[in-house]
């Protein structure tokens, strides 16, 4: 309401200074009142296209009747600004006479003027509402996506923790106390860090490190794990839950290869300007090569990587018959 206010009264001072000089003594107080007697005149053509024209015919592209009325306000506008003027010059003089086109002409056309103005600021003040109201709703579904993703995360993860302790239990191995000691920081993770929208990466490789030593838990002296691990600055943060899934799938789907051993190499360097995330495993002899997609965790993952990091991150996966291998850049 105040910016329909502020326009009016501006349209007013401007006529009023834009005339001044053509005034003779004493028709100040005449000029504001014959102006605030077009002013309705203005406001009905102006809020008519702005509010009933413009939405029904201009939005959907339906130019032929939004030219067309289009076409009848500037009708109505020229005829109004005739009687107008016909009007105040009788209310001067008490006498009427008809006000030729020609005198009017630069009237009518400073009020098609501000009647264009008027539309057009209204019309972008509505695709700015419209705009901020898109840019809202699509933040509000990436949260939920996000959401639902993470969510779909925790259950997975838990599971394969899980089934990593119960094969502990059934050998009756003496790990199987500190394995369980190793998923309690891990769902300590998950309970108090995983819902913030981005966490310190030290600690995202602090779970990485707990999830990798329950692993070494289990396999014992058949895992090998390679680590080159450096994060020059402690203050990058990321989103939760970022690495853990790619040790995941590699777990679940890597196992001892032809040498004996099985092979995890990782390698993470983070500076302030990007992080480069490798990890790579052997595979089961004689296991096909699956597609390089991978399973749910991996989905998961490369769906949240293009919500968080639209256009700033790259996933590139390589699956051959004896390695599976993952590299990660972000951009931060």
């Amino acid at each position: 309401m105040l910016t329909h206010v502020l326009f009016w009264v501006l349209y007013i001072v401007s006529e009023y200074f834009a005339n001044l000089v053509h005034m003779y003594p004493g028709e100040n107080a005449h000029f504001l009142w014959a102006t605030l007697l077009s002013l309705p005149m203005l406001m009905a053509a102006t809020y008519f296209l702005a509010l009933f024209v413009v939405p029904r015919y201009l939005v959907p592209n339906k130019w032929f009747w939004f030219l067309l009325w289009a076409l009848v306000v500037a009708v109505f506008v020229f005829y109004s600004r005739i009687r107008w003027q016909e009007l105040v010059n009788f209310l001067r003089s008490d006498q009427y006479y008809p006000v030729p086109v020609n005198k009017m002409l630069k009237n009518i056309i400073r009020d098609y003027s501000i009647i264009a103005l008027a539309v057009c600021i209204y019309i972008i003040g509505d695709y700015r509402r419209k705009q901020k109201l898109n840019e809202e709703l699509i933040k509000a579904r990436v949260e939920a996506e996000i959401k639902l993703l993470k969510g779909q995360l925790h259950p997975h993860f838990l599971f394969n923790s899980l089934n990593n302790i119960y094969s502990l239990a059934l050998s009756k191995s003496d790990l199987t106390a500190d394995s369980i000691l190793k998923l309690t920081e891990l769902l300590d993770y998950l309970v108090y860090r995983a819902s913030l929208d981005s966490v310190p990466l030290a600690k995202e490789v602090q779970l990485l490190e707990n999830y990798l030593g329950l692993e070494q838990l289990r396999y014992g002296e058949k895992l090998q794990i390679s680590s080159d691990i450096e994060v020059q600055n402690d203050a990058i943060h990321v989103t939760p839950l970022i690495l853990l899934p790619f040790a995941e799938n590699c777990f679940k789907h890597g196992g001892v290869g032809q040498n004996g051993v099985f092979q995890v190499d990782i390698y993470l360097h983070s500076d302030h300007q990007q992080l480069l995330f490798k990890m790579s495993n052997s595979k089961k002899k004689g296991k096909a090569p699956q597609h390089a997609s991978g399973g749910l965790g991996l989905q998961n993952i490369q769906k949240r990587l293009n919500l968080l990091y639209p256009g700033r991150h790259q996933l590139l996966i390589s699956n051959t018959e004896e390695q599976y291998g993952v590299e990660l850049t972000i951009a931060l």
